[in-house]
Order: C-alpha cells, then sequence, then structure tokens
C-alpha cells in the first residue's frame, strides 16, 4: 500500500485556480498548508502558469498545462459498467453520512486481489458515485465527466499512490494472494468544512464532508503488514437525492505502522 499523502485536488490549489472539486474541497475541508510529513511528497505546479502560445482556455481565461490536462485525465477516466465487486450500499447507511462514509472506506480499502478484479471493484465504486453541482465542489470538471469523477479520484496516480492501486500492481498483489482487511478507527465532519456550511459558501443542501481515519491489515503467505490510513471525501444525499454516494476522495495518507 506504500506511504503517501495525497490530495486528489492538489492541482488546482497548486495552481490558484478554482477547480476540480476535490481541488477546493481540500481548501475547504481541510485547511492545511500541506506540509505534513510525507515519506514521498507529491510534486506540485507552479502557480499560475501563463503559456505565450495558444492554449485551451477556462472561462476565467486560464491557460495552464497542467489545469488542462488534470481535467482530460478525469474526462479520459472509463465507466465501469461491469458487474461490482459487492453489493451496493443499503440500509441506514444510506441516509446518514458517518455511517455511509465508514461503510465506503471499509469496503474501498478492504480487497481479497485473487478473488476479485479491479475492474468490478471500480465497477462498484461507480455504482456508489454521485454529483453535485456545489461550485466549490466540483469547480470546472465538465458536466459530460462528472460521473467519473469518483472514480478517477480513487485512481489517478499522478501525485503518488492512490487508493486502489494500478492493474500491475493489482495482479502482482493476486499473484502474491495479498489480502487487505480495513476497519475503520474514527470518523468526523471537519471543523472548516461545518463553517464553511454555516457562512453559506456552500450552496448545496446535499453536499457533505467526513474524514475517515482506519488500519488496513495486509496478509498474504510471506507475512503480515498493517498500515495508517486516512482518507477524506465528500458525499452527496438528502435532500438532493434520495440516498447518499460519494462524490470523490479527497486525501489519502497511508502509512506503514509495522506488522500486526
Amino acid at each position: 500500500m506504500g506511504t503517501s499523502r495525497m490530495p486528489r485536488g492538489a492541482v488546482a490549489v497548486a495552481l490558484a485556480v478554482v477547480v476540480l472539486a476535490a481541488t477546493i474541497g481540500v481548501a475547504a475541508v481541510h485547511g492545511g498548508d500541506g506540509q505534513q510529513p510525507s515519506v514521498s511528497a507529491p510534486q506540485q505546479s507552479a502557480p499560475a502558469q501563463r503559456e505565450a502560445v495558444a492554449e485551451p482556455s477556462q472561462p476565467d481565461g486560464t491557460t495552464d498545462v497542467a489545469l488542462q490536462q488534470g481535467l482530460a485525465r478525469i474526462a479520459s477516466t472509463p465507466r465501469y459498467a461491469g458487474k461490482p465487486a459487492s453489493p451496493r450500499i443499503n440500509g441506514a447507511a444510506t441516509e446518514q453520512a458517518d455511517l455511509y462514509a465508514t461503510e465506503f472506506v471499509r469496503r474501498l480499502l478492504s480487497r481479497d486481489y485473487a478473488r476479485v478484479s479491479r475492474d468490478s471493484h471500480l465497477a462498484w465504486v461507480q455504482a456508489e458515485s454521485a454529483a453535485t453541482t456545489e461550485p466549490l465542489v466540483i469547480g470546472l470538471v465538465p458536466e459530460s465527466a462528472r460521473d467519473r469523477f469518483a472514480v478517477w479520484s480513487v485512481t489517478d496516480s499522478t501525485a503518488g499512490p492512490a487508493p486502489v492501486p494500478e492493474q500491475d500492481e493489482w495482479t502482482q498483489l493476486a499473484s502474491q494472494r495479498t489480502v487487505d482487511t480495513a476497519q475503520v478507527e474514527r470518523i468526523h465532519q471537519p471543523v472548516v468544512w461545518t463553517n464553511a456550511v454555516a457562512s453559506g459558501r456552500i450552496t448545496d443542501p446535499g453536499v457533505t464532508a467526513r474524514e475517515v481515519s482506519a488500519t488496513v491489515t495486509r496478509t498474504s503467505p510471506a507475512g503480515t503488514q498493517r498500515f495508517s490510513v486516512a482518507v477524506s471525501l465528500n458525499l452527496e444525499g438528502p435532500p438532493v437525492r434520495a440516498t447518499l454516494g460519494v462524490v470523490g476522495v479527497i486525501t489519502f495518507t497511508s502509512i506503514p505502522v509495522g506488522p500486526s
């Protein structure tokens, strides 16, 4: 699982451009300075780079190459329409944000690599995804790509290891008969997010944020390894839609803590 601190929307924060829900989500939800320790800190683009040559521009006139590349990665994310690895989250968890975030993170990080394919795992993420129109969450992501934003947020490895490993790593873990089991230990709504809602800066009544702490135990014939994991995510639910779904994972941190 490696070690990473991965702000999914760091592109826009680094560019000082309001774009990519996660981008503003990180600034609004976490309010941090990005200086937490990391073995492999993500590289960030220089702020507001401008090119003299003609580049596709955003409504605000931005022509930053990194911004365009980030949007292109979201747009090129596949739609996983196959059979999901597990059933949709249901019951009371679909109506209460703490319960939903807990169950989503537990399932996202619990994987039997030899028994479940990566595509079917991502099909489950796709099935759990929900869209929001909140500008401070979805930014300039085009409407045509928003149905893949959740999958992109758990697979994009541009800034560091993603919550869901790439296919080559998944295959390797499967060959080693590796199993990851996640246990959620803590969940809360960030104070900065609460303040943003109270001040009227969040206009979508259905969107919310949660931070989840968990321990992931990785087992294989070679031994056992534990990871301390932190995940922040945006959800969309009542009253905008009947049940909760995940808009996207905003940050992902995984730190080895030794054998169990």
